[in-house]
């Protein structure tokens, strides 16, 4: 064999060696450098992550929301809205310490939303802690002072502290800027009647059970002023359609007695207050008013065992302290 030939063998060798190292090196993946199936996945954003949270609460899925949420909070830990995003599924999920401690870690992240306030108050107002719901609501209302929820729920945090005129205030406001926002009306009234107004009161009441024909409590309410003001043919309807509501609740049958009593429907009277014992049987009222109805009917011995019935639960009922 030549040298040529022989040189020629060679090379031919080491370029076909060449070759097939080059290919399995553009093959392979190059030492330390990830491929496309090594990268890690892409982080979704925190608005992927809040639709994200929101399809599973649509779809029942509490518990795949609620880990949703905790994951845009370890990809996105100085996000406020992450933050809140987590309150706001934990508030669903009936964990009110565990929201209301998310809720404050937004705030300290940014003091600014006024979503936020709106929400940790709400958790407040869950576990009635209204003395801590005020701070938030009122915060709420310095950055967003058109919230109209916000003003009412206030107006009934200042209303539960006795303060009054303050609640009134808040409702109104609050109906200026959503006249027909359901149990702003009732609120109001409520507050009015609290004061004394009753016509004020009613009207309320009234303007409630236009917005909202289910308001089982507008109907007693305004049902107790008409009869107080004499008015029993206009009580009797609110009372029967309170009793449509909820035949379960004891006003609205306690009412209608009074109604049926007024017009010396005695027997009816006695049917509507033994429906209220059987709910309430401790409702001193209700005793009281059954053993005046026996006492109309000459039932005297039915009246005195009502009245005893009245003198047992006031004996039970401890007395108020002394004042000093």
């Amino acid at each position: 064999m030549s040298n040529k030939s022989a040189s020629g063998n060679v090379l031919s060798a080491v370029s076909c060696l060449f070759l097939l190292l080059a290919f399995a090196q553009s093959s392979a993946p190059a030492r330390g450098y990830p491929t496309a199936q090594d990268s890690p996945p892409r982080r979704p954003s925190e608005e992927e992550y809040s639709n994200q949270v929101q399809a599973e609460l649509d779809a029942g899925g509490l518990t795949a929301a609620r880990d949703l949420a905790r994951r845009a909070v370890a990809d996105y830990p100085q996000s406020a809205g992450a933050y809140q995003l987590l309150g706001a599924v934990l508030f669903k999920s009936q964990q009110a310490d565990a929201a209301r401690q998310a809720f404050r870690r937004s705030l300290d992240l940014d003091p600014k939303i006024a979503a936020t306030y709106f929400d940790l108050a709400l958790v407040e107002l869950s576990q009635k802690r209204h003395a801590d719901a005020v701070g938030p609501l009122e915060a709420c209302l310095q950055l967003d002072p058109g919230n109209a929820q916000a003003h009412l729920l206030l107006g009934r945090v200042y209303h539960n502290q006795n303060r009054t005129l303050p609640a009134i205030q808040q409702f109104k406001q609050a109906l200026q800027l959503s006249p027909r926002l359901s149990g702003a009306h009732y609120h109001l009234g409520f507050a009015y009647q609290s004061q004394g107004d009753l016509t004020s009161a009613l009207a309320e009441y009234r303007k409630e059970i236009e917005i909202d024909p289910g308001f089982y409590d507008a109907y007693w309410l305004a049902g107790n002023i008409e009869l107080e003001r004499g008015h029993a043919t206009a009580a009797e309807p609110l009372f029967r359609k309170a009793i449509e509501l909820r035949p379960q609740g004891s006003q609205g049958h306690y009412g209608l007695a009074r109604v049926l009593e007024a017009g010396n429907h005695l027997a009816e009277a006695e049917t509507e207050l033994k429906t209220v014992l059987k709910t309430t049987p401790g409702d001193a009222e209700a005793h009281y008013t059954l053993g005046r109805v026996y006492q109309q009917m000459g039932r005297k011995e039915d009246a005195e065992q009502e009245y005893q019935s009245v003198a047992a639960l006031h004996t039970k009922t401890p007395a108020p302290p002394a004042q000093p």
